[in-house]
């Protein structure tokens, strides 16, 4: 039966709530007649898995005509269609030559050709260790969880399908067996003693729920505060912008804490024009590489208009006609331009910093000493120690935190004020909640074509597409609710990846349960409708008795069931990426752009949206599971696609990306939260249909204890025996671990303000370079100053080559030669030498 009732809609009684023609319509108009017995569901099926094959067979046409699989071909540079460039992703330019040495061996065991649907079969190939080396941790921590979640749900399945449907039938109020309502938990009286099994059941889920969680917690090894596990570096906000300079926070920290010994000392700086500007050079550059190229194989230079859709449009651009002019030229003059904006605007950006410093420790104990002693208690300040420095750096007024790790920092988004981004987030937070509010679930979209007189041609159809429809609009509008949202975090610009990501993802389950579980639940069609129903609730009271009736689970079933078969397809081709590529397609100057196009489209896989998602349907599948036990198998089936959709797209699609913990541990506390809204959804059932007795007490006696525990464990951290989340201690084992990504990335730099280059001799970073090539360039007039000087050069060359296994001494040159002029020899382990002139 649709969602959506109406006036002349025919419904089986509520029990015990005798209902008429207009009892359960709040807004709803529509005036069709609809007796189908299973609610379409199995129409429903057909027409997903038809829809399902459809889609595939595209995306196999699609992907044969691209036929190198994703970022493991690395782009064959000879290919142009457009559909090969777009659905075979690339890495060219992101770490290209680090893949290539392990692309054949990773081929190798795959064993992926270009057949029609050998990419199904390449799904189930790919490895765990597969994906860590390509993806990183975060990815194999993402799979791990969905297949937890997959276990769990199976579990649900086996006791929906064995135990709670069988007590289901045994009831007579729905109907009969060959009806949908037969099934559901309205066909037991209120007084059924099988009833106590369901709440049991319920109160059983969350203990079952906590041990999956938990093992799979131990894989990710959450720590209490997450940061604190391996970094030793502190992130210091609020630093007095014109009194920010590092050799005055070194004599600082000295002075305050004399046996703290800094290991460096990086300061922030606004880069948001020069990173614009870099970008900018770096596709002229490898525009120009590519006419190089073409020169050198076919002999000809290639032609150019230099306008926006120069490529497309050929023959003309917006404002008349346009000639060619030589690609080579004209991009060796663009790189040429842009090199030099960026080299004044790097200048330019290292006269402003940001009030920001990323001071690193010699170890993780120094580091959590300061941060105790920085750290606010209730509120009310902090007092650290004192220096001479203490007058102009201000250290009361610190905000110190642990430093993310420097992949996870958005460089540019760092020059927005604090005070300015919560004014900002709360600016943009509100209009997004109140667009949300209004347009929420697609009975809004209903209601609208009930004006324009469409339903006059539906009633005329199938009772198919009356549930179909509205399940696949469901799913259109709530894919559209995440682009939304991630849009708007997008210009509240995060500091980090990891906290835009973890926003992402509250926000948008939050709106989707809202959206798509909740106001469906209580036989509401959007907010606006929630709204309506509060500000009349004293003259038009609440129809209560039309709560959770049998026609609500076969829309969540038919929601899921598109979901898994459609949704799940549409994520493989990926329309939305589609248009914004081929729309930068259109945009290009030249067919020498088509590297900076290849590049735009190697996104970072979005763990935010895809959690949201995923989290959704567990919800939904939960707090149906005894009301509507048939909808479980469906639930278990998309978590299955869903897996293997996300297999795909994380090893073919998407770039490598780095998360934090954070997000996984709210993913685990969500599913808590989930299994927590089944025992309230019953209880509430329970009380609607025979008010508060046995077993509406016993209910509500299993949730508050639930409640008690979990605010216990949350507000007061107690019973952590017994938490989802298995926390593990920070031993000084792990603090010392070394983090699993290069040394090199850990430079708190930006890309854009490190001097250019491949490398340094031995592997010496270019921070390290920068560094020895201003001391260098100093006037020293004491040898004390060239000894204290060369120590300081001695012992980043010490880190920096303990990092890389290679040793390394330092030789000081002539004493009396100043060091300007003097060479610093790099010895290696074989003897090699090496000499740097300064």
């Amino acid at each position: 039966m649709d969602l959506f009732e109406d006036d002349n809609i025919t419904t089986t009684p509520f029990p015990y709530y005798p209902s008429n023609k207009t009892t359960c319509n709040y807004i709803n108009k529509t005036e069709y007649q609809y007796v189908d017995h299973w609610e379409g569901i199995p129409e429903n099926v057909l027409l997903n898995v038809v829809s399902w094959l459809i889609l595939l067979t595209l995306f196999s046409v699609l992907r044969k005509r691209a036929w190198n699989y994703g970022r493991i071909a690395l782009v064959q540079k000879t290919e142009e269609k457009w559909t090969q460039l777009f659905y075979g992703a690339v890495d060219e330019g992101v770490g290209a030559s680090e893949l290539e040495d392990s692309v054949a061996s990773l081929d190798s065991s795959i064993q992926i050709d270009q057949g029609f649907c050998n990419w199904l079969v390449a799904i189930f190939k790919i490895k765990d260790s597969n994906i860590a080396q390509k993806c990183g941790p975060d990815a194999i921590q993402y799979l791990q969880f969905q297949k937890h979640i997959i276990l769990y749900v199976a579990i649900l399945t086996v006791i929906s399908l064995t135990v709670v449907l069988p007590i289901n039938f045994q009831g007579e109020m729905q109907g009969d067996e060959t009806t949908f309502g037969h099934t559901t938990l309205s066909n037991l009286t209120p007084n059924s003693p099988l009833l106590w099994i369901h709440v049991t059941l319920a109160i059983l889920y969350l203990p079952l729920g906590i041990i999956i969680m938990r093992r799979f917690s131990v894989n990710i090894k959450v720590t209490e505060r997450e940061g604190q596990r391996r970094s030793r570096t502190l992130m210091i906000t609020n630093i007095p912008r014109k009194n920010c300079d590092k050799d005055d926070l070194m004599r600082h920290f000295r002075e305050a804490y004399p046996d703290v010994h800094i290991h460096d000392i990086q300061l922030a700086f606004d880069v948001g024009k020069v990173s614009s500007l870099e970008r900018d050079r770096s596709d002229a550059f490898e525009a120009k590489t590519y006419c190089e190229n073409y020169l050198k194989t076919t002999g000809l230079r290639l032609d150019m208009r230099p306008h926006v859709c120069g490529n497309t449009c050929s023959c003309c651009n917006f404002f008349g006609y346009s000639p060619t002019v030589d690609a080579l030229e004209y991009y060796v003059e663009e790189e040429h331009r842009l090199r030099e904006k960026v080299e004044s605007e790097r200048i330019a950006a290292l006269k402003k910093p940001l009030g920001i410093a990323f001071v690193t420790f010699m170890s993780v104990e120094k580091a959590k000493q300061v941060y105790r002693h920085h750290r606010s208690t209730f509120g009310c300040g902090h007092d650290p120690p004192h220096s001479s420095m203490s007058n102009s750096l201000k250290p009361h007024r610190w905000h110190v935190t642990f430093a993310p790790s420097p992949a996870d920092i958005y460089w540019e988004n760092l020059s927005m004020p604090s005070r300015y981004w919560y004014l900002k987030a709360i600016t943009i937070n509100i209009v997004l909640f109140i667009v949300l509010f209004f347009l929420t679930t697609p009975a809004i979209i209903v209601t609208s074509l009930d004006k324009l007189k469409v339903d006059e041609k539906i009633r005329k159809m199938s009772p198919v597409l009356s549930e179909f429809v509205p399940a696949l609009m469901l799913v259109s509008v709530a894919a559209f609710l995440p682009v939304l949202v991630g849009y708007s975090d997008q210009w509240l610009s995060h500091w980090t990846k990891s906290e835009r990501n973890h926003s992402i993802m509250v926000k948008t389950f939050a709106f989707l349960l809202f959206m798509v579980l909740i106001l469906p639940s209580l036989g509401l069609t959007s907010a606006q409708t929630f709204l309506e129903w509060t500000l009349h609730a004293k003259t038009e009271p609440y129809r209560w008795e039309c709560l959770f009736l049998p026609d609500k689970g076969a829309f969540f079933v038919n929601y899921i069931t598109t979901a898994a078969f459609i949704g799940t397809s549409l994520e493989l081709i990926r329309f939305p990426d589609l248009f914004f590529y081929v729309l930068r397609l259109c945009l290009a100057r030249s067919k020498a752009e088509m590297q900076s196009v290849r590049k735009a489209i190697l996104w970072e896989f979005p763990f935010g949206v895809q959690y949201a998602w995923m989290l959704l349907i567990f919800a939904m599948t939960m707090v149906y599971s005894l009301s509507c036990p048939l909808i479980t198998p469906f639930g278990l089936l998309y978590m299955v696609l869903k897996y293997l959709v996300d297999k795909h797209n994380l090893y073919f699609v998407y770039g490598p990306s780095n998360i934090s913990q954070r997000i996984h541990s709210t993913a685990i506390n969500i599913v808590i939260v989930s299994i927590v809204m089944l025992q309230a959804s019953f209880l509430a059932l329970a009380v609607l249909r025979k008010g508060l007795n046995e077993i509406a007490i016993y209910s509500l006696t299993g949730l508050v204890i639930t409640m008690c525990f979990f605010i216990a464990h949350w507000l007061f951290h107690c019973c952590r025996g017994f938490s989802p989340i298995a926390y593990q201690p920070n031993s000084p084992s792990q603090s010392s671990t070394p983090s699993r990504e290069p040394a090199a990335n850990h430079r708190f730099v930006p890309h854009v303000l490190q001097s250019e280059g491949s490398g340094s001799p031995l592997g010496v970073s270019r921070s390290l370079r920068s560094t020895m090539s201003t001391i260098a360039h100093q006037e020293l007039a004491t040898v004390h100053n060239v000894a204290e000087d060369l120590s300081r050069i001695q012992q980043a060359c010490a880190d920096e080559m303990a990092q890389s296994e290679e040793v390394v001494r330092v030789q000081a040159p002539d004493s009396s030669t100043s060091i300007s002029q003097g060479n610093i020899v790099l010895i290696d382990v074989d003897g090699a030498r090496r000499d740097i002139d300064v």
